[in-house]
């Protein structure tokens, strides 16, 4: 058997392999035999024909089908012969049948890349410094009781406190009056929800049962004007605010707190510890940016689809029916996805290469510490305990979250930490806000 390895750019490689006619016979005889349960010919019952005759009458036929399963076994066979582990899928291409009985194929594959890694160690980030406020639990409580609230009929639109009912007519453009005939809309508003500069909330502000005014719904494009409708206000609601109470408390917490105070300090450390996982993401997220930076490598393009599939799996995941929609375009997700996914791909391989650096490993005490953490959380009996340990050894989703975790740990430990005071300005905060959201 000849062998001929050619690297590529990159990750990629490719793998010629001859045999001789010698070297095949052992493959179609085993072709032959395989085939035989299916075949019937005259004189003979099904599956009973001899291979001699098999051979003389459908032997090309079979040697041929058989040519791509012979040369996926070889170069499986090449490929532990010479401790190669390809990336994704190999591709068989180039078949080629000689005179003399010989068959030549070439197999295109990936590998991982070779690299040099980078440091990872005294890496400059900012934490940012974002302490909870008075302000900050007020405004949870009002997300709470106006969650609760009641409404009331109003005659008038006195502030944002009210929810408004507009009904909007198109309007001829010859005489800037309402179309008669034109199909009507309607608006439901709460108007706290409103942005601050809506122009709904400005319009309807002071106005009654009945008022009217002009009002431009967004253009749906760069390209397009807003469209313009001849608004009228068909019933406005006052929001009133569940009142505050330790009646109030007991009963939204279902009984397990019962004091207003005691839900403002608890308001106050969930508000603190969801910051610290967003501030913490943050930093993660700079860390890993600047290692990734910092290596000039290709992942393979087999890697990078397999983190595409696997992200259109989670998202599938979300859907209602778990099911793509008629007419998805799977090529434009693909497209939109890769640039993350080849990032994506890129880490997944130089954290690998840190683990074995830094000899991280999880631990029956990470798990047993996360089990512990998981049913103080749930507040789940004792008897689950062990239940939940047992499931988590066998979960190598979760495991490998936990080595995610570890090794982040790890890194931040190597971080120059920089503290900076929170901007609500800043490019990071749009991202903290939606990590809090």
């Amino acid at each position: 058997m000849e062998t001929q390895f050619i690297t590529l750019e990159g990750c990629k490689r490719e793998v010629k392999i001859t045999l001789t006619a010698a070297e095949l016979e052992p493959h179609y005889e085993k072709a032959y035999r395989e085939a035989q349960p299916e075949i019937q010919i005259q004189g003979f019952r099904k599956g009973k024909v001899p291979i001699h005759l098999i051979k003389k009458n459908f032997g090309k036929a079979i040697e041929a089908n058989a040519a791509e399963d012979i040369a996926n076994e070889v170069f499986r066979q090449t490929l532990d012969e010479n401790k190669i582990e390809p990336v994704g899928q190999p591709t068989l291409r180039d078949v080629q049948r000689e005179s003399d009985g010989s068959l030549g194929f070439t197999i295109a594959y990936e590998v991982m890349p070779e690299f040099e890694l980078q440091n990872y160690r005294n890496i400059e980030i900012e934490k940012l410094i974002y302490p909870v406020t008075e302000a900050d639990v007020e405004r949870e409580i009002e997300r709470l009781t106006t969650e609760r609230s009641t409404l009331e009929d109003a005659e008038q639109v006195t502030d944002e406190m009210h929810y408004v009912v507009v009904r909007l007519n198109p309007i001829d453009s010859a005489t800037g009056m309402p179309l008669i005939g034109g199909k009507s809309e309607e608006i439901r508003s709460f108007l706290k929800n409103e942005p601050a500069n809506s122009e709904l909330k400005t319009s309807v502000m002071n106005l009654k049962v009945g008022d009217s005014f002009r009002f431009n719904l967004p253009a749906q494009d760069e390209k397009s004007l807003p469209t313009p409708f001849h608004a009228s206000v068909q019933e406005i609601k006052r929001v009133v605010p569940a009142e505050f109470t330790n009646a109030f408390v007991e009963e939204v917490t279902q009984g397990q707190i019962t004091s207003t105070e005691e839900l403002r300090q608890d308001m106050e450390k969930q508000i603190r510890e969801a910051r610290e996982r967003s501030i913490k993401s943050l930093m993660d997220d700079q860390l890993v940016q600047k290692i990734l930076d910092a290596h000039t490598f290709e992942p393979p393009q087999g890697l990078i689809s397999q983190v595409v599939a696997s992200m259109l799996q989670e998202d599938m995941q979300r859907l209602p029916d778990k099911k793509l929609p008629k007419g998805f375009d799977v090529r434009a997700y693909a497209e939109s996805r890769t640039p993350i996914a080849r990032n994506t791909a890129k880490w997944m391989i130089i954290r690998e290469r840190i683990i074995d650096e830094e000899k991280i490993e999880v631990t029956e005490d990470d798990i047993n510490r996360h089990v512990e953490e998981l049913t103080a959380m749930l507040n789940l009996p004792d008897a689950n305990i062990e239940y939940m340990r047992s499931a988590i050894a066998g979960d190598e989703q979760l495991q490998g979250r936990l080595m995610h975790e570890k090794v982040m740990d790890v890194l931040r430990g190597y971080a120059v930490i920089t503290e900076k005071d929170f901007d609500p300005n800043a490019a990071e905060a749009a991202q903290l806000a939606e990590d809090l959201a």
